[in-house]
């Protein structure tokens, strides 16, 4: 919570080679690779619906499998611990031989929380892979820049002078800053390594596959080769991360005009996961008259196909069994540019006949979405399951000072917590009341809390996790204040008053009209003008945090 702090996400890969000299040649043995995962909150963000902290942690585990008996391995986690701190870094597992169960396990109990320090993270990960010494690679996977006051460029540069065998490599893993991001290349650069853009975890995977297997080959040289230096690949030579498909590009229902029939609003957490099925191709054989056999192939390969579908909270499930709304779309827009709705189903689990061909399979959960693409093929029965990775979020208000706030006098607005180029953010959900529980894809939220009808206003940045409900109380400092205007004090307020409430510095705080109006104002110092017959009045007063008052105004 920025309130929570704000969440960007790297982790690094470093790896030491230490080679054995033989008469003939020399064979290298287990590289040391140090990880380094960074655990700030922009990991909650979501990458085709899936957050990328456990697309991060599906690709650990992938390359624990792959890679924990080729090397000895480290994991250094930053911002895990505390909700903002820049000096939140920890060495999770010291450098050593471990299974890939003990890694994926250590992998899966770090949560984003925190800051940013990828500075200092690069430093800690070089010492940890005793740079200066032994040849070290690091990997720097990252969704958002340093935002600790660190200059990871220039650490690079340093940690390159002090370590001549040092490489840094960089994986960039966000979509929507995929541009920002690219400023990071200085420091592969400055390093001697590469760097590449990841916008999925497929690309992830592979990125970081392609560095695990340059850290762990083999090198067979002769012993006149060891002492020398090769030359660094430079950052211009960016490890392979295909780029979208153009299935993935085709289909994003975020976009303007996209799945406009669902009913609900679609936040960004929705995102489109491609899945094409595996069709090995066939050379045709020459055209020739339809015979019956054909025919009836023909009319097999447009019958329905029977279809089922359920959907999980999280990937360790459980299963949801209610509040589910399904919506089945053309997997193509039409010439409106919208996808044609196909069939919309209200049970947790159901089932359908659809002809043979590629649709668009929308699970709503409150205002939790996802969206899937799937292929019909003729004569295969499908089942279909899709992971929400939803949480649920309930809020409430209390005054600074511990008294509650009546629920129907405060209400909310829930924004997604990225921000445009202007400072704005997307509204997923307005006018909220408390105590309702609001379910939403498990990411980073912006709240903004109002408190009657002026300006006690609070703003919030909360988290939510998946499978988990969490409640948040904000505290407004306010209190009311009603105010009349009286020829003398005590006496009766005069009709036809309009009031203009300012701020010491003379802004607009609330206008409105009439004997006794009644505010809600955050607590301070104002000015009061009060316009009677022409004639204008004012006073100054001072609201402390929950002490209403009776503000009156005398004609003097």
């Amino acid at each position: 919570m920025r309130c929570t702090p704000h969440l960007c996400s790297v982790f690094a890969l470093a790896a030491t080679t230490a080679l054995t000299v033989t008469p003939a040649h020399s064979q290298s043995a287990k590289p040391n690779v140090v990880m380094i995962l960074d655990s700030s909150r922009s990991m909650w963000g979501q990458i085709d619906g899936i957050n990328k902290v456990v697309s991060a942690r599906t690709v650990l585990e992938q390359i624990a499998k792959d890679y924990a008996d080729k090397t000895q391995l480290g994991l250094i986690a930053y911002g895990h611990r505390q909700s903002a701190g820049c000096t939140d870094i920890e060495v999770v597992l010291p450098l050593a031989s471990y299974t890939p169960k003990r890694i994926a396990k250590v992998v899966k109990g770090i949560k984003p929380k925190g800051s940013t320090p990828i500075a200092d993270s690069l430093v800690r990960a070089a010492k940890a892979a005793d740079y200066t010494k032994k040849k070290a690679t690091l990997v720097l996977l990252a969704d958002g820049l340093d935002n600790c006051k660190g200059n990871p460029c220039a650490t690079a540069t340093k940690l390159r002078e002090d370590g001549k065998n040092l490489k840094i490599h960089v994986v960039a893993f966000d979509r929507k800053t995929k541009t920002k991001l690219k400023s990071l290349s200085c420091v592969a650069e400055n390093a001697g390594g590469t760097f590449a853009s990841a916008t999925s975890e497929a690309q992830l995977k592979s990125a970081l596959n392609a560095v695990m297997a340059a850290a762990t080959k083999p090198a067979m040289i002769k012993p006149a080769e060891i002492a020398t230096d090769q030359p660094p690949l430079r950052a211009s030579q960016e490890l392979a991360a295909v780029e979208e498909s153009p299935a993935e590009q085709a289909v994003d229902p975020t976009t303007t005009g996209a799945i406009p029939n669902l009913g609900l609003p679609v936040p960004s957490p929705l995102r489109t996961q491609v899945v094409e099925p595996a069709v090995e191709k066939k050379t045709e054989p020459a055209a020739a008259a339809p015979s019956v056999a054909q025919d009836n192939a023909a009319t097999l390969n447009d019958a329905p196909v029977p279809i089922s579908l359920r959907a999980l909270l999280t990937d360790a499930g459980p299963e949801i069994k209610a509040g589910l709304v399904w919506r089945i779309f053309r997997d193509k827009p039409n010439a409106q540019g919208r996808y044609d709705l196909v069939s919309t189903h209200r049970e947790a689990s159901p089932t359908a006949a659809l002809s043979p061909g590629a649709y668009l399979i929308n699970a709503a959960y409150g205002l939790s979405h996802i969206t899937k693409k799937m292929t019909v093929l003729p004569s295969v029965p499908v089942s279909e399951t899709l992971v929400l990775n939803a949480g649920g979020l309930r809020l409430a208000s209390v005054l600074a000072n511990g008294e509650p706030i009546t629920p129907n006098s405060v209400r909310y607005d829930v924004f997604e917590d990225e921000t445009d180029q202007f400072g704005n953010r997307d509204k997923i959900l307005g006018d909220a009341k408390p105590g309702l529980i609001i379910r939403l894809n498990a990411g980073v939220y912006h709240i903004i809390s109002v408190y009657g009808d002026a300006n006690a206003v609070v703003r919030a940045d909360v988290t939510v996790e998946p499978g988990k409900l969490t409640e948040a109380t904000i505290n407004h400092s306010a209190a009311r204040a009603t105010f009349k205007l009286v020829v003398q004090p005590g006496g009766e307020a005069l009709p036809d008053t309009q009031w203009n409430i300012l701020t010491p510095g003379g802004d607009v705080v609330k206008e409105s009209a009439g004997a006794l109006p009644s505010h809600i104002l955050a607590a301070g110092s104002y000015t009061v003008l009060a316009r009677h017959k022409g004639k204008n009045y004012s006073r100054e007063f001072k609201l402390d945090i929950g002490e209403d008052r009776q503000i009156e105004v005398v004609i003097r």
